[in-house]
C-alpha cells in the first residue's frame, strides 16, 4: 500500500509543482537603492488538516440490482398458447403470465381419470370383501397397491395440466419475454424473466484487505450520479466466504431510500462507501496535492503563524477518490499545509497565502 501511495504522491506533486510555478509572483523588480531586487515571496494555497477520528472510509464501485431476478419456465413441454404480459408490465403474485397448449394434457388426464375411477371402485369392493373375511390376502394387496398406483398417476396428470399455466411467484415487473405464442418450448426452458418490485439491493466486490475487517464497518452508504447530493443508507445482508479469481468477495446490501423518499432503479451503477473503525487515533485528511517526496520520505509543508513553512515528514496510507490523503502520523488536526507549488518551496521560507479566487489563476486551478 505504501508503494502505491508513493507513486500517487509523485504524480500529484508533479502536477502541483507546475500549477504552483504558474501562480507564483514576484513583489516587483524596482531598484531599492542597493541595485538589487526584492526577495521573491511565493503565493500558495493552503488547507487545514481535518480530523477523521479513528475511522477511515473506502469507496468501491457497485451496482443496484432487484432483490429477486428469476427466469420462469414451464414444468411441461409444448407449444406456447399465449403470453399475457409484456416487458415492463407490472404483475401480481398468482397472475397467469403465459400458457402452454393444454389439449394433450387434458386428454391424458381424462383417460387417467376414467381408469382411476374404475380401479377405485374395484378396489373398494375387494377391500370390503376382505373386511368380511371373503377375500384372500393376495387379492387385498393387489387391490390396495393398484389403487395407490393409479392415484399417484392421476395426481401427476392433474399437476401436468395445471403446469400448462405459468403463475407469477411474487409481485414484480416483466423484464423480458423469451418466447412468443406458437413457439414450442421444452420443460425448464426460460420463457419469462421477472424482477421483484420491492426495495432493490446493492452488490459490491470487496478486496481481501477490507473483507477481513468487514466486522469493523461502522456505517455503509452509496451515492448515485443521477441523484447528486443524495445518499442512500445500506445494510449488509450477506457476503461470500470464498474469494473469486480476482481475490474479491461479493457483498449484498439492502438499499434504503434517501431522506426525501427517492429510490434509485435497478441496473444503475453506484459508489459504495464503507466507513471502517480503526485502532489509530489522530488520523487526519488533507488534499493529496500537499504531499511530496523528499529523500525517500513523504512530506508536507506546514505553515506557521508567521507564514513561514517547515518541512514535515508524514505517513500517508491511502488516497480517496476525492483526492484527499489519509495521514496517520506526523500531522495534527487544525494544522495548515501548503496544497500547491510544494516542489518550489524551501524549508524556513516565508509565503503569501492566497484566499478566495484569484484573477491571476484562470480556471481557479488552485
Amino acid at each position: 500500500m505504501r508503494q502505491v501511495v508513493l507513486h500517487a504522491i509523485a504524480a500529484v506533486a508533479a502536477m502541483a509543482s507546475l500549477i504552483g510555478a504558474a501562480t507564483g509572483c514576484k513583489s516587483g523588480g524596482s531598484d531599492n537603492g542597493n541595485n538589487g531586487k526584492e526577495q521573491t515571496v511565493p503565493n500558495v494555497r493552503t488547507a487545514a488538516a481535518q480530523s477523521i477520528g479513528s475511522t477511515r472510509t473506502v469507496t468501491y464501485p457497485g451496482r443496484i440490482q432487484p432483490a429477486k431476478d428469476v427466469n420462469l419456465s414451464f414444468r411441461v413441454a409444448g407449444p406456447v398458447a399465449a403470453v399475457h404480459f409484456r416487458e415492463g408490465q407490472h404483475v401480481r403474485q398468482g397472475d397467469t403470465l403465459a400458457e402452454i397448449e393444454e389439449r394433450d394434457y387434458a386428454i391424458q388426464l381424462a383417460a387417467t381419470t376414467a381408469q382411476y375411477e374404475q380401479v377405485k371402485a374395484e378396489a373398494g369392493r375387494v377391500i370390503e370383501l376382505s373386511d368380511r373375511g371373503s377375500a384372500t390376502q393376495n387379492d387385498y394387496d393387489k387391490a390396495r397397491y393398484g389403487l395407490e398406483q393409479i392415484t399417484a398417476l392421476y395426481h401427476a396428470h392433474q399437476n401436468a395440466l395445471n403446469d400448462t399455466k405459468m403463475l407469477a411467484p411474487f409481485d414484480g415487473y416483466v423484464q423480458q419475454v423469451h418466447f412468443e405464442a406458437g413457439e414450442t418450448v421444452g420443460a425448464g426452458m426460460p420463457v419469462i424473466t421477472l424482477i421483484s418490485d420491492g426495495a432493490p439491493i446493492v452488490k459490491v466486490d470487496i478486496p481481501v484487505d477490507d473483507f477481513v475487517n468487514i466486522d469493523k464497518a461502522a456505517r455503509s452508504w452509496c451515492t448515485v450520479d443521477v441523484y447528486p447530493g443524495k445518499t442512500f443508507e445500506l445494510r449488509l445482508i450477506d457476503i461470500t466466504k470464498k474469494a473469486n479469481l480476482n481475490q474479491l468477495f461479493t457483498a449484498r446490501y439492502a438499499l434504503r431510500p434517501a431522506s426525501d423518499g427517492t429510490m434509485p432503479h435497478s441496473g444503475i451503477s453506484t459508489g459504495v462507501c464503507i466507513e471502517y473503525r480503526t485502532d489509530e487515533e489522530g488520523t487526519v485528511s488533507i488534499p493529496a496535492t500537499a504531499l511530496f517526496e523528499d529523500r525517500g520520505e513523504t512530506c508536507v509543508w506546514a505553515v506557521g503563524p508567521d507564514n513561514t513553512i517547515q518541512r514535515r515528514a508524514v505517513t500517508a496510507d491511502d488516497i480517496d477518490r476525492d483526492g484527499n490523503a489519509r495521514i496517520i502520523s506526523g500531522l495534527k488536526a487544525g494544522e495548515t499545509v501548503v496544497t500547491a507549488g510544494v516542489n518550489s518551496l524551501k524549508d524556513g521560507a516565508r509565503v503569501k497565502v492566497l484566499t478566495g479566487k484569484s484573477a491571476t489563476n484562470p480556471g481557479n486551478l488552485l
